[in-house]
């Protein structure tokens, strides 16, 4: 009861509901709302949650995880300091669609965690977020959810001044360096130029302790469970020895006739309380054993395995993530042409990144010895570069006096290398040439109907290179015709939306591309999925003070190409990933019931969502270990999600010593197996393993003259719903992160202003390993960091 009192009483919204931006021609005209105007509304279309550049200022993070990980049901994937992707109610990769401007980036990390979305974050303008499914607007890949990042690469109306400049320096104790800058003018009549670019660097990461968890080296956890052995990178030396506290007694006859008879220790321990003696045949009493404990199995407990030592992979260093090194960069160049019912424009972006994984690997699998010595076994640091070439083309035309509103073209090709090294040598890597076309139709609104119908295409060839690539070359094409039709009747607003998706998968195995022992993706078939998406919405508007609103999906997605046709030693997870071409189409069916209310100062909302899966497709353990890897498959099997969110905010205002706003939040997520499945039970147990854990935070911002002022405390609690890697699986400890940020806008300039700020995050210096990270063994989240910067705007 407390807790929800204080949670009711605190709490900040750091986000608005959004309409669906595809009936929007021109986003630039929306009015960017601050602290002081953000209403808590129910808007009958998607859940969708708008940050505006203001918002992403203060948050000022280098992946698209941690950019949003403070908002409620969203965490971070936490797939080491460099990498990131958004966690939508326990749902990621290949369920969460990552869009630009409406249609999709390169998002390989679906397919490989430890790449990062291909976003920009210093261009974003801002980003809606629809965390239930949105597969009718975006296809089965959104099956939980999507985020649409807006960037100014494409201008859509004229500036108001003839050059707009904005501008980041900033360097932090722990963050490294970064500058960036952006600019748009007018070449001539309705003639638009942007160019920007961006740099980053970091060297080392910092923490307040090890890198790797204590229980690491607990011989009572790690020694005997190779799962966690493998996690955790470390090799142990265990030996199998006679269990010498199980025998009652010691054979005097033994003692006697050891060196004689050529004796062992099993010889030596006994359960007669007698020996008999062959030279006089007569029996004579053994000494007791003052090991012996009583109690014990004499069968199962004859043995026990003994632990000599516990090393690392590579030897960590105390206070630092290992490998933890990172640079990136990037450029854009585009023109538009724009007049005041139209729009058209082209850019070019050219991004770079390289930076390490907190894992190591072997350069080379070793072979069996045969008896000879083993030659001592290297292991190096995994790292990843990225390159990538993305050419757009976005336009649009407003009608009037037409039966179509607007009309909207967007097309994105996307053109990349993505590698793996182990060091400096490529392990594997996959150019992914990727065309993406989407076309949106508006209708006028006619009384109390208007909606948004629409086509999208995509095509994206996957061509593999490297000795230990996980994939064969592979091709998948998409095409999805969607409407969604909005019904305001005044207080009672209804929606409902229907998508047809026709979806292929293709696999060619060339002859370089070697496949592992296991499933390996089974025959590499051919496989064609139809999908269908249905969404229905309900909303009653209070007096414009509160709604209630009711929501139902039927959501379906196809398999992805790993999830089909993995088939090798996959570095970036430590893992030997098999697909299977086997497997069906996933159907979601979600309920989702919110409330919310409005009052002059006080804002509350609070949603709960029921999700069933049926074929719900995880990468499970098989149990069995190759050389340094774990050997997990892609199976599916039927699952529940549920959970609840909540918040709530207060505003008020100090007159002299500013306008302030204090709010808090609370979200809780399960995903649980409800397959009768014993092989699931036995190796994934009856909560999915790895999935975000239940949290609250408190937030206060405000503004005191040109002091701007942002206090957020977040605290992860220690996980209650817990799963299985075959041995049960560990929670981490509960922990808290404390960040503080503190601005001063300086508007002498003249011609524009600047902006100076110091931030603090980990301020506490907690080590947080977070439940949901794949390497949360090897790597906790950054320790405290200080920075500062200066921003200019033109």
């Amino acid at each position: 009861m407390k807790k929800t009192l204080y949670f009711l009483m605190g709490g900040t919204l750091i986000y608005y509901p959004s309409q669906l931006k595809s009936q929007k021609l021109n986003p630039e005209k929306k009015n960017v709302k601050d602290i002081e105007s953000i209403q808590i509304q129910g808007k009958s279309d998607y859940n969708s949650v708008n940050i505006s550049r203001k918002k992403l200022d203060i948050i000022q993070s280098n992946t698209l995880g941690e950019t949003l990980r403070k908002i409620p049901g969203i965490q971070n994937s936490g797939y080491g300091p460099n990498s990131g992707a958004p966690v939508i109610r326990s749902l990621s990769g290949n369920r969460v669609k990552i869009l630009e401007n409406g249609v999709s980036v390169n998002d390989l990390s679906g397919i490989s965690p430890d790449f990062n979305t291909d976003i920009e974050m210093n261009s974003v303008q801002n980003i809606t977020i629809y965390k239930n499914s949105a597969s009718v607007l975006y296809g089965g890949k959104a099956i939980g959810g999507a985020i649409d990042v807006e960037t100014d690469y494409v201008a859509r109306q004229l500036p108001d001044q003839k050059i707009n400049f904005r501008g980041l320096l900033e360097g932090g104790s722990n963050s490294g360096q970064k500058q960036a800058f952006s600019a748009k003018g007018i070449i001539a009549k309705n003639w638009v130029w942007t160019v920007g670019a961006a740099n980053q660097k970091q060297e080392i990461v910092r923490i307040p302790g090890k890198s790797k968890d204590s229980r690491c080296y607990d011989p009572s956890l790690v020694g005997f469970n190779s799962i966690l052995q493998s996690l955790c990178q470390v090799e142990v030396d265990s030996r199998h020895v006679l269990n010498k506290s199980l025998f009652p007694y010691i054979s005097q006859f033994a003692i006697d006739h050891m060196i004689e008879y050529e004796l062992s220790e099993g010889d030596l321990y006994t359960f007669s309380p007698t020996y008999y003696n062959p030279s006089d045949g007569k029996h004579y009493p053994n000494p007791k054993n003052q090991l012996y404990v009583s109690g014990q199995d004499p069968v199962k407990g004859r043995y026990r395995d003994e632990i000599n030592n516990i090393r690392d992979y590579v030897q960590t260093k105390d206070g630092v993530i290992p490998n933890s090194h990172s640079e990136s960069n990037s450029f854009y160049v585009g023109t538009s042409y724009v007049e005041k019912s139209f729009y058209a424009g082209g850019a070019y972006q050219n991004s770079y990144s390289y930076f390490g994984v907190p894992g190591y690997a072997l350069p080379k699998m070793p072979q069996h010895s045969h008896g000879k010595p083993q030659p001592k076994i290297d292991y190096l640091p995994i790292n990843i570069r990225s390159l990538s070439h993305k050419a757009m083309f976005e336009s649009a035309y407003q009608f009037t006096g037409f039966p179509i509103s607007s009309i909207k073209l967007n097309y994105m090709g996307v053109f990349s290398k993505n590698a793996e090294l182990i060091d400096l040598q490529r392990a594997n890597q996959f150019e992914v040439n990727q065309h993406n076309g989407r076309l949106e139709i508006v209708q006028q609104k006619w009384k109390f109907l208007s909606g948004t119908t629409g086509l999208e295409i995509q095509y994206r060839n996957m061509t593999g290179d490297g000795k230990q690539r996980y994939l064969p070359n592979n091709i998948s094409r998409e095409i999805g015709i969607f409407t969604m039709q909005h019904l305001d009747f005044k207080s009672i607003q209804l929606d409902l939306g229907y998508r047809n998706d026709h979806i292929q998968r293709r696999a060619d195995a060339d002859n370089k591309y070697v496949r592992s022992r296991g499933l390996s993706g089974g025959q590499l078939n051919d496989r064609d999925f139809i999908l269908h998406q249905l969404h229905t919405s309900a909303q009653w508007n209070i007096f414009k003070k509160a709604y209630l609103k009711a929501q139902y999906n039927h959501s379906e997605r196809a398999p992805e190409v790993n999830e089909l046709y993995a088939g090798n030693n996959h570095f970036a997870i430590l893992t030997e990933e098999n697909g299977d071409d086997r497997l069906d189409k996933e159907t979601a069916r979600t309920i989702e019931l919110g409330a919310g209310i409005n009052l002059k100062n006080i804002r509350v909302s609070a949603n709960w969502y029921h999700t069933f899966y049926k074929n719900y497709i995880y990468l499970a353990h098989t149990g069995i270990s190759r050389e340094v890897f774990l050997v997990k498959e892609w199976r599916s099997d039927d699952t529940e999600i549920n959970g609840i969110e909540a918040e709530a905010a207060y505003k008020f205002n100090l007159n002299k010593i500013g306008k302030w706003e204090i709010g808090g939040y609370y979200d809780l997520v399960r995903n649980i197996s409800v397959a009768d499945s014993s092989i699931r039970k036995w190796s994934d147990g009856d909560y999915m393993p790895n999935m975000p854990t239940s949290r609250f935070g408190f937030n206060l911002e405000g503004n005191i003259q040109n002091f701007s002022i942002n206090i957020a405390l977040d605290h992860y609690l220690k996980q209650k719903y817990l799963g299985k890697n075959i041995n049960p699986e560990l929670p981490m400890p509960a922990f808290s992160l404390l960040n503080v940020r503190v601005s001063y806008k300086d508007n002498s300039l003249g011609i524009g202003n600047l902006e100076y700020y110091i931030m603090g995050n980990n301020l506490l210096n907690s080590e947080a390993r977070l439940q949901n990270s794949q390497l949360k063994f090897l790597s906790p989240l950054p320790g405290i960091n200080i920075s500062a910067g200066v921003k200019i705007t033109i």
